[in-house]
């Protein structure tokens, strides 16, 4: 709700929305990493009210990225079973998350999930530029064992508590598992992750709505933005080759390991 708080400009809000869904689109990460930070660098919003309005301009943002991963040229780049069972877990592992958040503290954490990112994103541009990894040439949504349905929503419990815990989106952290770690292509794993982070972001957003730290106007002016601009962003991702997109994308989670690594407050 917007209760009392100042209003924001609609104008940068659509620029918001623009930006981050184009990269939610390109990257397959919902667009949060980069309409959190830009609301309160150019909208002043506090990181809560930020987090929050960012969660729900995700949610249309999402679907119609995944939309057009799904029914693009060529086969689909969505695997439903596994989004499935990643969102399962991820929802329970959310939820968990956000209970322990208030106990913990999440330095320690965020310290581990950076390093891990560095490492990924460090394999990730490697692989594009010299390497062979199998998730740099799948274009088709390989069968899985039960076991390997097991393995995914327990992946994507323990992603939903870091998330949960730490505010790191969940798109950055389910692309890699699912690339480097069952070798899915790196289009598919970003088509099945815009759909898996819908539940979450969903029930996070209305958390933050329950607790007032949701601004409504400004979620649906970056979530109109965001939707055209997701749509270009997946658009390019199906055209870039999956070597250029690989590349890009651990571009983007050395860019995300510099921001979640903890600073030290200000005097």
């Amino acid at each position: 709700m917007i209760g009392s708080r100042k209003s924001t400009n609609p104008r940068i809000d659509a620029a918001i929305g623009g930006l981050g869904g184009f990269a939610g689109g390109l990257l397959g990460v919902g667009g949060g990493f980069a309409m959190v930070p830009l609301q309160v660098i150019w909208s002043g919003s506090d990181q809560h009210r930020a987090n929050g309005t960012s969660l729900a301009a995700i949610l249309p943002i999402a679907v119609v990225a995944a939309a057009r991963y799904y029914f693009g040229p060529g086969t689909p780049q969505v695997d439903l079973a596994v989004a499935f069972f990643l969102a399962v877990g991820g929802t329970v592992g959310a939820l968990v998350g956000a209970l322990a958040a208030r106990r913990l503290s999440d330095v320690a954490l965020k310290v581990i999930v950076a390093i891990v990112l560095v490492a990924v994103g460090v394999k990730e541009v490697y692989d594009a530029v010299v390497g062979t990894a199998p998730q740099l040439v799948g274009t088709s949504i390989q069968p899985h064992e039960a076991r390997d349905f097991a393995i995914i929503a327990a992946g994507g419990l323990v992603v939903g508590v870091v998330s949960g815990l730490t505010g790191v989106g969940g798109g950055i952290l389910v692309v890699p598992f699912l690339a480097l770690g069952f070798g899915m292509g790196q289009r598919i794993a970003q088509g099945t992750s815009l759909l898996a982070i819908l539940p979450t972001a969903a029930i996070g957003a209305l958390t933050y709505y329950r607790s007032g730290d949701l601004d409504v106007r400004a979620a649906a002016w970056m979530g109109a933005a965001g939707v055209p601009a997701a749509l270009v962003g997946a658009s390019l991702a199906l055209w870039l080759p999956q070597r250029a997109l690989g590349g890009l994308f651990g571009l983007f989670l050395l860019f995300a390991a510099a921001r979640i690594w903890p600073r030290s407050p200000r005097r």
